[in-house]
């Protein structure tokens, strides 16, 4: 009975962490930079979230989640093991666990638009060749046969006929890749007609087509080196579990204060590295073209 109220209070602290981390705070109280930091938080929590594709789930939604797995991962861990310590890292698994789920189906459709833009921008390049069609008849033909990810984002634009530049900075926003943005650009930039465009779609299709295949390759080798130093940090931990599970004296010292005290530090240095090493494997990523006047 103890253990399970010392593993709940450790993961509402851990609730408690991603509450103060994730969602901004009203009070005005709140230092100026602490509040920005908050926000930009929330944000990006916000955007994570909407860039799965899945209408159920947004900022306020992810972040219950998140809570209610670190919750019910420290207290499994420590009903398995009866060392409290556990449940901060159990905690910690289980809201990583979460957001590693949303990260993978937000870079899942990350990829389906990217190759959707990327094909876009080959029938938009092979319609202007033929000369039949201006701009804006290609793009009325992309909103009807073109990739179905964008057919509604071209619908939406081949419907204005005044207010062309509004529709496509909303687009841009929507979508929110570099190449639309560049697609974007090139549109707004050129004459209307369409003539000087087919060379510019052609370099910009083979420019972009090299940097996606290069930001991929990288991106494989950060999933492995991820994966990687998520098993060397998961190991010591699955060890104490297969230990507790099957009762090893080994643990005793550990049921102690001095022996929690000396798991929780190593347990400390260890999230430590892993999170300097997660953060060397960081990804830029393309990077986005910014329209003043679109």
């Amino acid at each position: 009975m103890i253990e399970s109220a010392a593993a709940l209070s450790a993961g509402l602290g851990v609730v408690a962490a991603i509450l103060a981390l994730w969602v901004p705070s009203p009070d005005p109280a709140v230092p100026v930079w602490l509040s920005r930091a908050l926000r930009a938080r929330w944000l990006a929590e916000s955007l994570l979230a909407s860039g799965t594709g899945w209408r159920w789930l947004d900022g306020r939604t992810m972040v219950a989640l998140e809570c209610s797995v670190a919750v019910a991962g420290a207290l499994c861990s420590t009903a398995l093991t009866g060392l409290v310590v556990l449940a901060v890292p159990a905690a910690a698994g289980g809201w990583s666990l979460v957001r590693a789920v949303v990260k993978a189906r937000s870079r899942a459709q990350q990829v389906v638009r990217q190759d959707a833009v990327l094909e876009a921008t080959r029938m938009l390049r092979q319609l202007l060749e033929t000369g039949a069609t201006s701009v804006n008849q290609a793009i009325a033909v992309l909103a009807e046969r073109g990739p179905v990810p964008l057919r509604a984002e071209f619908r939406l634009i081949a419907a204005k006929s005044i207010g062309r530049r509004q529709a496509w900075r909303e687009a841009r926003d929507r979508i929110s890749e570099p190449l639309f943005d560049m697609l974007a650009a090139a549109v707004l930039i050129q004459r209307p007609g369409g003539g000087e465009l087919v060379p510019l779609f052609a370099d910009l299709e083979s420019s972009v087509t090299a940097a996606q295949e290069v930001e991929r390759e990288a991106r494989a080798l950060q999933a492995q080196a991820r994966s990687a130093s998520s098993i060397i940090v998961a190991l010591p931990i699955a060890f104490l579990l297969v230990l507790s599970t099957l009762h090893s004296p080994y643990l005793d010292p550990f049921h102690q204060p001095q022996g929690e005290l000396f798991l929780l530090a190593m347990l400390s240095v260890m999230a430590g590295g892993y999170v300097w090493m997660r953060r060397l494997l960081e990804l830029p990523g393309l990077q986005r073209v910014r329209l003043t006047d679109a």
